[in-house]
Protein backbone atom coordinates (compact mmCIF):
# COMPACT_ATOMS: atom_id res chain seq x y z
CA UNK A 1 0.00 0.00 0.00
CA UNK A 2 1.30 3.47 -0.90
CA UNK A 3 2.49 5.69 1.91
CA UNK A 4 1.31 9.27 2.32
CA UNK A 5 4.32 11.60 2.24
CA UNK A 6 4.96 15.23 3.00
CA UNK A 7 5.32 17.11 -0.29
CA UNK A 8 8.83 18.42 -0.99
CA UNK A 9 11.40 18.91 -3.75
CA UNK A 10 12.64 15.35 -3.30
CA UNK A 11 9.33 14.08 -4.72
CA UNK A 12 9.85 16.17 -7.86
CA UNK A 13 13.43 14.96 -8.26
CA UNK A 14 12.40 11.35 -7.68
CA UNK A 15 9.83 11.63 -10.49
CA UNK A 16 12.28 13.29 -12.91
CA UNK A 17 14.97 10.69 -12.17
CA UNK A 18 12.50 7.82 -12.58
CA UNK A 19 11.72 9.09 -16.10
CA UNK A 20 15.44 9.60 -16.80
CA UNK A 21 14.78 13.25 -17.62
CA UNK A 22 17.70 15.66 -17.62
CA UNK A 23 16.73 18.51 -15.35
CA UNK A 24 18.22 21.75 -14.16
CA UNK A 25 17.82 24.03 -11.16
CA UNK A 26 17.27 27.74 -11.57
CA UNK A 27 18.46 30.39 -9.12
CA UNK A 28 15.23 30.01 -7.10
CA UNK A 29 15.91 26.26 -6.72
CA UNK A 30 13.01 25.40 -9.04
CA UNK A 31 13.50 22.36 -11.24
CA UNK A 32 13.04 22.49 -14.99
CA UNK A 33 13.29 20.37 -18.09
CA UNK A 34 13.73 21.62 -21.62
CA UNK A 35 12.48 20.04 -24.79
CA UNK A 36 14.17 21.18 -27.98
CA UNK A 37 12.30 22.33 -31.05
CA UNK A 38 9.84 19.71 -32.25
CA UNK A 39 7.93 19.87 -35.54
CA UNK A 40 4.85 18.52 -33.76
CA UNK A 41 4.78 21.55 -31.42
CA UNK A 42 6.32 24.17 -33.68
CA UNK A 43 8.42 25.43 -30.76
CA UNK A 44 10.73 24.61 -27.88
CA UNK A 45 9.17 23.86 -24.48
CA UNK A 46 10.34 24.44 -20.93
CA UNK A 47 8.59 22.84 -17.96
CA UNK A 48 9.12 24.36 -14.51
CA UNK A 49 8.34 22.32 -11.39
CA UNK A 50 8.01 24.69 -8.46
CA UNK A 51 7.08 24.79 -4.81
CA UNK A 52 5.32 27.92 -3.55
CA UNK A 53 3.16 29.17 -0.73
CA UNK A 54 4.21 30.33 2.71
CA UNK A 55 4.16 26.73 3.96
CA UNK A 56 5.76 25.48 0.71
CA UNK A 57 2.75 23.27 0.13
CA UNK A 58 1.70 24.41 -3.36
CA UNK A 59 2.99 22.34 -6.26
CA UNK A 60 3.08 24.39 -9.44
CA UNK A 61 3.96 23.33 -12.96
CA UNK A 62 4.52 26.02 -15.59
CA UNK A 63 4.90 25.31 -19.29
CA UNK A 64 6.57 27.95 -21.46
CA UNK A 65 7.36 27.93 -25.14
CA UNK A 66 9.70 30.09 -27.17
CA UNK A 67 6.82 30.97 -29.50
CA UNK A 68 6.09 34.70 -29.58
CA UNK A 69 2.52 35.76 -30.44
CA UNK A 70 2.34 39.05 -32.35
CA UNK A 71 -0.12 41.64 -31.04
CA UNK A 72 -2.22 41.22 -34.18
CA UNK A 73 -2.90 37.59 -33.11
CA UNK A 74 -3.66 38.22 -29.41
CA UNK A 75 -7.44 37.93 -29.88
CA UNK A 76 -7.02 34.66 -31.75
CA UNK A 77 -4.63 33.39 -29.07
CA UNK A 78 -7.11 34.24 -26.30
CA UNK A 79 -9.81 32.30 -28.14
CA UNK A 80 -7.39 29.39 -28.55
CA UNK A 81 -6.74 29.39 -24.78
CA UNK A 82 -10.46 29.70 -24.00
CA UNK A 83 -11.29 26.75 -26.26
CA UNK A 84 -8.58 24.63 -24.63
CA UNK A 85 -9.73 25.59 -21.12
CA UNK A 86 -13.34 24.72 -21.94
CA UNK A 87 -12.45 21.34 -23.40
CA UNK A 88 -9.57 20.26 -21.14
CA UNK A 89 -9.17 20.26 -17.36
CA UNK A 90 -5.45 20.90 -17.27
CA UNK A 91 -3.11 22.55 -17.71
CA UNK A 92 -4.86 25.92 -17.91
CA UNK A 93 -3.76 28.15 -20.77
CA UNK A 94 -3.62 31.92 -20.95
CA UNK A 95 -2.07 34.67 -23.03
CA UNK A 96 0.70 36.22 -20.94
CA UNK A 97 1.10 39.90 -21.77
CA UNK A 98 3.54 41.74 -19.50
CA UNK A 99 2.91 45.34 -20.66
CA UNK A 100 -0.30 45.57 -22.72
CA UNK A 101 0.29 49.19 -23.71
CA UNK A 102 3.77 48.69 -25.11
CA UNK A 103 4.39 44.99 -25.80
CA UNK A 104 4.27 43.93 -29.42
CA UNK A 105 4.42 40.20 -28.65
CA UNK A 106 3.24 37.90 -25.89
CA UNK A 107 3.46 34.24 -24.97
CA UNK A 108 1.00 31.53 -24.08
CA UNK A 109 1.61 30.03 -20.67
CA UNK A 110 0.19 26.79 -19.31
CA UNK A 111 -0.29 26.41 -15.55
CA UNK A 112 -1.22 23.78 -13.02
CA UNK A 113 -1.33 24.36 -9.25
CA UNK A 114 -2.41 22.07 -6.41
CA UNK A 115 -2.29 22.41 -2.63
CA UNK A 116 -0.51 19.38 -1.17
CA UNK A 117 -0.52 20.46 2.46
CA UNK A 118 -2.07 17.15 3.53
CA UNK A 119 0.60 15.17 1.69
CA UNK A 120 0.46 12.85 -1.31
CA UNK A 121 1.53 9.36 -2.37
CA UNK A 122 4.55 9.32 -4.69
CA UNK A 123 2.59 7.20 -7.17
CA UNK A 124 -0.22 9.76 -7.41
CA UNK A 125 2.30 12.60 -7.57
CA UNK A 126 4.10 10.88 -10.46
CA UNK A 127 0.86 10.22 -12.34
CA UNK A 128 -0.33 13.80 -11.86
CA UNK A 129 3.01 15.24 -13.02
CA UNK A 130 3.05 12.95 -16.07
CA UNK A 131 -0.50 14.05 -16.94
CA UNK A 132 0.47 17.73 -16.88
CA UNK A 133 3.61 17.17 -18.95
CA UNK A 134 1.60 15.24 -21.55
CA UNK A 135 -1.09 17.92 -21.42
CA UNK A 136 1.45 20.65 -22.14
CA UNK A 137 2.76 18.73 -25.12
CA UNK A 138 -0.75 18.00 -26.36
CA UNK A 139 -1.67 21.69 -26.10
CA UNK A 140 1.19 22.74 -28.34
CA UNK A 141 0.63 19.89 -30.79
CA UNK A 142 -3.06 20.85 -31.03
CA UNK A 143 -2.28 24.59 -31.26
CA UNK A 144 0.35 24.06 -33.95
CA UNK A 145 -1.12 21.30 -36.08
CA UNK A 146 -4.85 21.99 -35.78
CA UNK A 147 -5.04 25.70 -34.95
CA UNK A 148 -2.13 27.10 -36.94
CA UNK A 149 -0.16 28.57 -34.04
Amino acid sequence: MATLQTFNRNMIEKYLKSKELNYFRDRDDDLLIQIGYDDDYGCKLTFYFMISGTAENIYAIRVFSDKRIPKSDWGRAIMLCNTWNQEKRWPKAFLDVKKPDSDTTATIQLNYDIDLQQGIHQELFDDMTETIIRGGMLFWEWAHKEQGF
